[in-house]
C-alpha cells in the first residue's frame, strides 16, 4: 500500500476524532435547546414554575454554543453557522410573542438543523471508509439514536405543554399521538436491523431506554384518557431522563467510534504486524 494512501487513511482518522468532539459538543447543545423548548411550552401553558428552570437553561445554551464555535472548524461552514445562532437568536428572545404550536415549531426547525449536520458527518468520508460493523455503529450515533433522543424530547414538550395548560388541543394530541407511535415502532426497527449485543460494548442503556420507553407510555395512555393524574413537572421529568438514557445510547457510540481505524489504515496495520511476525520467525 502506497505511503500516500496510509498518509490520506490517517488524515482521515485525525479528521474523525476532530468531528467526534464537535459532535459531543453539538449533542449538548441539543439537549439544551429541547429544555429550553419544554419549559418555554410549560410557560405557554400557563405553569410559571418552569420560569426557574428557564433561567438555568439558557446559559448552559450559550455555553453549548460558544464550545461549537471553538470546535466547528471546517465541519460548519459561516453561512450555516450564522443561520444556527440567528434561529437561536430569534427562539430565545421573541418565544413569549408566540403561541405554543409556532414555538414549538421554531425550536424543532433549530434542532433539525443540527441534526442535519450530525447526518452530513455520517454520510462523509470520515464515517463511510469504515468497516461494516462501524458504519453501522457510526449511523446509530449520527442519525439514528439522535433522531430518538429528538423524538422523545418532542413528547416531552407536547405532553408538558398539554398538562400545564389544562387543555387537550388537538393539534397537539395529535401530533403526540404520532410521536409516540413513532418512538415505538423506531425502537422496534433498530433492534430488527442491528444485533446491538454485539455492536455496542454496553447493551445496558439501551436495555434502558426500551424499559423506560414502555412505562412513559402507559402514563401517556392513561393520563390522555383522563385516568391519570401526572402533572406537568412529573412528566417533564420523567421524559427527561427518557431523553438521557438515549443519550447516553449515542455518547457510547461516539465513545466506540474514537476508536475504530479506516480500512486502508487497518489493513496497513495487520499487513505490517504480520511481516514483523514473520520476519522474527
Amino acid at each position: 500500500m502506497s505511503a500516500s494512501k496510509i498518509r490520506l487513511a490517517y488524515e482521515r482518522h485525525q479528521e474523525r476524532q476532530r468531528c467526534l468532539d464537535l459532535s459531543s459538543q453539538l449533542l449538548e447543545l441539543i439537549t439544551h435547546i429541547q429544555q429550553h423548548r419544554g419549559a418555554t411550552l410549560a410557560i405557554l401553558g400557563g405553569d410559571e414554575f418552569f420560569e426557574t428552570r428557564l433561567a438555568a437553561i439558557k446559559p448552559r445554551v450559550l455555553e453549548s454554543l460558544q464550545g461549537v464555535q471553538q470546535l466547528r472548524g471546517n465541519f460548519l461552514n459561516n453561512h450555516t453557522w450564522e443561520n444556527l445562532c440567528a434561529e437561536w437568536f430569534t427562539v430565545n428572545y421573541h418565544w413569549r410573542q408566540d403561541n405554543a404550536f409556532h414555538n414549538f415549531e421554531l425550536h424543532t426547525h433549530l434542532i433539525q438543523q443540527l441534526l442535519r449536520a450530525f447526518k452530513d458527518f455520517n454520510d462523509s468520508e470520515m464515517f463511510q471508509n469504515l468497516d461494516k460493523s462501524n458504519t453501522s455503529l457510526a449511523k446509530l450515533a449520527l442519525c439514528d439514536f439522535p433522531e430518538l433522543m429528538e423524538t422523545g424530547a418532542q413528547i416531552r414538550g407536547i405532553g408538558t405543554h398539554c398538562l400545564a395548560s389544562g387543555n387537550r388541543d388537538k393539534v397537539f394530541v395529535d401530533r403526540l399521538g404520532y410521536l409516540c407511535r413513532y418512538f415505538s415502532r423506531s425502537t422496534e426497527h433498530l433492534d430488527a436491523i442491528h444485533d446491538m449485543d454485539s455492536l455496542l460494548l454496553d447493551i445496558e442503556p439501551w436495555k434502558d431506554v426500551q424499559i423506560r420507553w414502555s412505562q412513559v407510555e402507559k402514563h401517556i395512555s392513561e393520563d390522555f384518557q383522563g385516568k391519570g393524574e401526572l402533572s406537568a413537572d412529573t412528566f417533564f421529568n420523567d421524559l427527561s431522563l427518557l431523553v438521557f438514557q438515549t443519550k447516553l445510547c449515542t455518547k457510547l457510540c461516539f465513545k466506540q467510534l474514537r476508536s475504530t481505524t479506516d480500512n486502508d489504515l487497518d489493513q496497513w496495520i495487520r499487513h505490517s504486524s504480520y511481516r514483523t511476525t514473520k520476519s522474527a520467525h
